[in-house]
């Protein structure tokens, strides 16, 4: 079970250094904050590389742990400079680095072994196997899901040694970290580079059996409301939760000060034993510095009524009334909150009108006349054009200047918040030195004063005295706590001594503690050992024959790592189809198949049905024509979802296709002889990556849907191409997520357990600004993938692939109709063998297909 013999801590964001300075002033044990590059909040301010030693310095000289987010995945090429980057944090002497590729887990712990690594939320860590796997690869915290609900966390730390940290406030993206692919599908930001273009907080239509349904004014359908959780800190305590994390390094330093404030409190009041409750007057504080509204997220458990409100997509502060009627120049309010002060002059208010895309009607109050429940408000002449407004529309107080100012009088000062506990031994001899020793009890620095030391000739010193001066430790980091005085009865010491070795031994213990944060680089190229050890996998065991005929063969190239460059001959490989269905009728339509001019039909098929039920009739299918088939478990495994797992062994497939790290170790358990294919999920975008994932086991991956053709090309020059699958045919999964639209809109259900599953009923689509309908598809966990409409075609870039030694190729069906199946595959049949033209089959579909396709991600452009 997780556990810590230190006091949980409170994790703070910095996007920059007045949120750095709100963070430690307001109690923050810990800031995480991003460098320039290689960190998921490209947009924030971040620091600069050269800033670093500073920011540490600063950090470390207030007893506050600072942590590097390194949290993008890192393409081949990177990984160079990533080298360089993290020994200069190391040096620097950062506290953890929050990584999200699992190869710069592995890379970083070869060149500076005692520099924690945190498992990012991007990683997608929902259950206990994949931290064990990531536990393996050194990674010393993990980060959860923010999906997880407290009973799923409990069910996590009993399970796992690991240290877990939950988010606890702030922005909830509506996909699972890690696993959103929209900004990379739409415009080529990808959020797993830190550039998420935020698709989600856009308005879009449904559109249910191809008829759009009326929602009101519910717009914003995947627009979450924002997390906080500070009445549940005390059961996650109880959970095992070790660090709380506060969501925010794009916000501001009243926003950090106000989050830090809250959280130290309830904190504070458990480990004091005292109830929490946060008073209404600091709710409402709170929501003001940002808020899109505050929910308990997924803690609580899954709510699909409570998640997205789907008003409005930004934060608009604290809703304060509803308008009443109007006066001769202002506006009458009734207030829905008791607390007084609640809007004054010069707050600024918004009149929400239902038109959150349009500059809605609001402007900042000039007089403020509260009679008892209701409020009059009066604005500048002309500021307002009271016509557009209606009674009974909501109204909300944007902004509070006093508050704001009373939130950077908090970090306006440098001011201690914490201070670490030192004790204190001061010795000596008459005639001779005295010397003065401070502890922290791991460090000690001592200092002496040559002397002589004297007999008091009037008034001796007391051992109070001597106490009164050392604990005059003003701007440095400590408090003094027990005394040690071993001196001669009647000596005299005096004042200025004392003060001067105070200061000496108090600097010197500081500069020791900082001094020793920093950690030793290992000697050795450690990318070039990592690289080095990149060998070829082991040969898998041949899929099962059809009767009569015969597997196509080719002979594995050595890595061009072992033994040196230019050993050993790439033999030109047969090329391999492997196609995925998404019902019976599409697995029918692909066995029914008959390929052109004698082309082999279908290495491998692989199932991703909605109902796992069904998986038994698809292997029954495919072993009936000598098929192999490969079955596809749900994307997320949460903790108590065993049981979707347990529907694919039993169903006993050829092959397993691996979307999640805790699937490999329960069907290697499960089913010893399976084969396993890593999905696009696992998120391999460098050839580190790709080996620890062979190294565990599994036969080939598919490359990260992030990479464009020069980062592919990169990684597979550098592994070896029989590793890897690409799909070369697919609509891109661009939302993965908890949340349930069919239940959000076509249920009053909070679960699956009351929705009605309208996703057995009915077919659903998001149509967003421009009329683009993106395909929304339910799984057996009730999660949805939101599909982009327009499929993605590598038809283009096949022919380079095979010039890499690529023999595997994979088309994804979506919607298709079982009469569609035959000539899409034809078409990419014969690419993939070389007898047609890449681009002229691009043109073809992109003719015949009604929306067209894309180049997608591998575009180079």
């Amino acid at each position: 079970m997780s556990s810590s013999h230190t006091p949980p801590e409170l994790l703070a964001p910095a996007g920059d250094w007045e949120a750095m300075r709100a963070a430690v002033a307001n109690g923050a044990d810990a800031v995480y904050f991003g460098l320039s590059n290689f960190n998921a909040r490209a947009r924030a301010t971040n620091f600069t590389l050269a800033e670093l030693p500073d920011v540490m310095t600063f950090l470390h000289a207030r007893n506050v742990r600072g942590f590097v987010t390194l949290n993008t995945l890192i393409f081949s090429d990177e990984l160079e400079s990533v080298a360089e980057f993290v020994k200069s944090v190391a040096a620097a002497g950062a506290d953890a680095v929050i990584v999200q590729d699992l190869g710069l887990v592995r890379l970083i712990k070869r060149i500076a072994p005692t520099l924690p690594v945190h498992g990012s939320t991007q990683m997608t860590l929902t259950e206990p196997r994949g931290i064990e796997f990531v536990t393996a690869l050194g990674v010393e915290r993990v980060v959860l899901a923010r999906e997880l609900s407290l009973n799923d966390i409990r069910k996590v730390t009993a399970n796992t040694s690991t240290p877990v940290e939950v988010f606890i406030h702030g922005a909830l993206c509506v996909a699972y970290s890690g696993q959103c692919l929209t900004s990379e599908a739409l415009g080529g930001r990808s959020a797993n580079r830190g550039q998420c273009a935020q698709a989600c907080r856009l308005p879009y239509e449904m559109i249910v059996d191809g008829t759009k349904r009326e929602l009101g004014d519910r717009a914003y359908l995947l627009s979450p409301q924002d997390l906080a959780a500070f009445d549940l800190i005390d059961p996650l305590i109880d959970a095992g939760v070790i660090s709380f994390k506060i969501e925010g390094r794009l916000k501001g330093g009243p926003y950090v000060a106000a989050t830090t404030q809250t959280y130290r409190k309830a904190i504070d009041a458990k480990l004091a034993h005292h109830d929490f409750a946060l008073p209404r007057r600091e709710q409402l504080d709170l929501a003001q510095t940002f808020s899109r509204g505050l929910t308990p997220g997924f803690l609580e458990g899954v709510n699909h009524q409570m998640l997205v409100r789907g008003r409005f997509p930004k934060s608009r502060g604290v809703r304060i009334g509803r308008v009443a009627g109007f006066t001769k120049n202002g506006v009458r309010i009734e207030l829905c909150e008791t607390v007084s002060d609640l809007v004054k002059a010069g707050d600024g208010v918004l009149f929400d009108i239902g038109k959150p895309h349009e500059q809605e009607p609001g402007g900042r109050v000039w007089r403020a006349i509260v009679l008892r429940s209701v409020v009059e408000l009066y604005f500048e002449d002309g500021a307002i054009d009271f016509s557009q407004i209606p009674v009974g529309c909501d109204v909300y107080k944007t902004d509070d200047p006093a508050l704001r100012k009373r939130l950077e009088q908090s970090y306006g000062q440098d001011k201690l918040a914490k201070r670490v506990p030192i004790t204190g031994r001061v010795s000596g001899t008459v005639g001779g030195a005295l010397t003065l020793s401070l502890s922290d009890g791991e460090r000690e620095s001592s200092a002496t004063w040559a002397g002589p030391l004297e007999l008091a000739r009037k008034q001796p010193t007391s051992a109070d005295e001597i106490r009164e001066q050392l604990a005059r430790l003003g701007d440095t980091p400590f408090e003094l706590g027990a005394v040690a005085v071993d001196l001669p009865a009647g000596v005299m010491v005096p004042r200025s001594v004392l003060n001067d070795l105070r200061r000496q031994t108090a600097g010197a213990l500081a500069e020791r503690r900082i001094e020793v944060r920093k950690h030793a680089i290992a000697k050795g190229d450690a990318l070039r050992a990592l690289r080095g050890e990149l060998g070829r996998p082991t040969p898998p065991p041949p899929f099962p024959k059809k009767e009569g005929g015969t597997e196509p063969t080719a002979v594995l190239s050595p890595s061009p790592f072992r033994g040196g460059v230019g050993e050993g001959l790439q033999a030109q490989p047969t090329p391999r189809l492997t196609v995925l269905v998404r019902n019976l009728e599409q697995l029918d339509a692909v066995l029914a198949w008959a390929p052109p001019d004698g082309l082999p039909k279908p290495s491998a098929i692989y199932a991703d049905f909605e109902d796992l039920r069904r998986y038994k009739d698809a292997v029954a299918k495919a072993r009936a024509v000598g098929v192999p088939i490969g079955l596809a478990p749900v994307r997320v495994w949460k903790p108590g979802e065993d049981g979707f797992q347990a529907l694919v062994a039993r169903a006993e497939p050829d092959i397993v296709l691996v979307r999640n790290l805790a699937s490999i170790s329960y069907f290697r358990e499960q089913l010893p002889d399976v084969r396993l294919i890593g999905d696009f999920s696992l998120n391999v975008a460098n050839e580190l990556t790709a080996g620890a994932l062979m190294g565990a086991g599994l036969e080939r991956l598919v490359p990260s849907y992030d990479l464009n053709w020069d980062q592919f090309a990169s990684m597979v020059r550098r592994a070896n191409a029989d590793w890897f699958e690409p799909v070369v045919h697919q609509h891109m999964p661009m939302f993965h997520m908890e949340h349930c639209v069919f239940a959000a809109f076509l249920s009053t259900g909070k679960d699956h357990r009351d929705c009605g599953r309208p996703c057995d009923r009915h077919k659903v689509e998001l149509r967003d600004r421009v009329g683009a309908a993106f395909p929304v598809v339910a799984d057996t966990g009730c999660r949805n993938t939101v599909f982009n409409n327009l499929a993605q075609s590598a038809a283009e870039y096949v022919g380079r692939m095979r010039e890499l030694g690529l023999r595997t190729f994979r088309v994804d069906l979506l919607r298709e109709p079982p009469s569609q199946v035959a000539s899409l595959l034809d078409r990419y049949a014969r690419v993939i063998a070389g007898r047609d033209d890449g681009h002229e089959t691009w043109r073809q579909l992109r003719v015949l297909n009604q929306l067209g396709v894309t180049r997608g991600t591998l575009n180079l452009l």
